[in-house]
């Protein structure tokens, strides 16, 4: 089994709790190898090595490799977009699982690594807000926060270059979210919800997304499930800091967030807001 996994400073402790919780549910099977290759930023030696000491299986590391300068920035990173040029990152050749470093592998991943795609490039869960760059869209859309590969047509079809491409011409509001739907529109397997979850109530679920702010590491009250995983890590000591955050001092950072992210790159940003409002 190979995962596919990206993050930078900002999502360090995401990361950690992501790698332990691999490393408790990723597998049932004893005898199945599990790869994981995660490409970073912002990340010194000493923090890959804590890193890798929150997971028994091996990790094969990747620097970012930044030629995304023409794409729409939200939150201070373009790291989001390696997922577009899965081949320029691993050496997969039949089968590749992305998983967002703000979520948490709660069940076997081994249903979708062995799942047939039926003729698809990718499989997905449903977005569970429908399509954020059209809210008239009826039509089935998937979020990016999970999804399997199959790399034999993916490399194929060229489906990096037209991702890409797609994502550049249309400076989608979801970033990579609006090229994969764009290209993809029809032709991906539908992954049950409790594949890629926001409902972080939903026992049920295997794979648990904190798609919204603020994700654990930012909240004084982080989910108790997260701090579970983050606490049997060598970041453990973390969590005493997470905790002790004022609300005051949270809340304006919660406000500051919201206005700095929009500050940065305001042309490239009112484009896509120009792009969108066509749509």
């Amino acid at each position: 089994m190979h995962l596919f996994i990206a993050g930078g400073q900002e999502y360090i402790l995401g990361l950690a709790a992501l790698l332990k919780s691999i490393e408790l549910n990723a597998s049932n099977d004893v005898h199945l190898s599990v790869k994981i290759t995660i490409v970073l930023t912002g990340i010194n030696t000493q923090q890959k090595e804590k890193l890798q000491n929150c997971c028994k299986y091996e990790v094969e590391w990747q620097e970012f490799q930044s030629n995304y300068d023409e794409l729409l920035c939200i939150n201070g990173s373009r790291i989001a977009y390696v997922k577009l040029e899965p081949e320029k990152y691993t050496n997969a050749q039949e089968r590749l699982i992305w998983i967002d470093c703000d979520t948490l592998v709660l069940g076997s991943l081994e249903p979708i690594w062995n799942l047939d795609l039926k003729g698809k490039p990718i499989a997905a869960a449903p977005n569970a807000w429908g399509n954020p760059n059209n809210s008239k869209d009826i039509r089935p859309y998937f979020n990016t926060g999970l999804l399997v590969y199959d790399m034999k047509l993916w490399g194929q079809e060229e489906l990096s270059k037209k991702l890409t491409n797609n994502a550049k011409i249309n400076l989608w509001g979801d970033c990579d979210q609006g090229a994969f739907n764009s290209v993809l529109a029809g032709r991906w397997k539908q992954l049950e919800q409790i594949w890629n979850n926001p409902d972080t109530e939903d026992m049920s679920t295997k794979v648990m997304h904190f798609m919204s702010r603020p994700k654990p590491w930012e909240s004084p009250t982080p989910n108790k499930l997260w701090v579970e995983m983050l606490s049997q890590t060598p970041f453990k000591d973390e969590l005493q800091k997470i905790k002790n955050k004022s609300n005051w001092l949270f809340n304006f950072k919660q406000k500051y967030r919201e206005r700095e992210m929009w500050v940065r790159q305001p042309i490239v940003k009112f484009k896509s807001y120009v792009k969108n409002k066509q749509r």
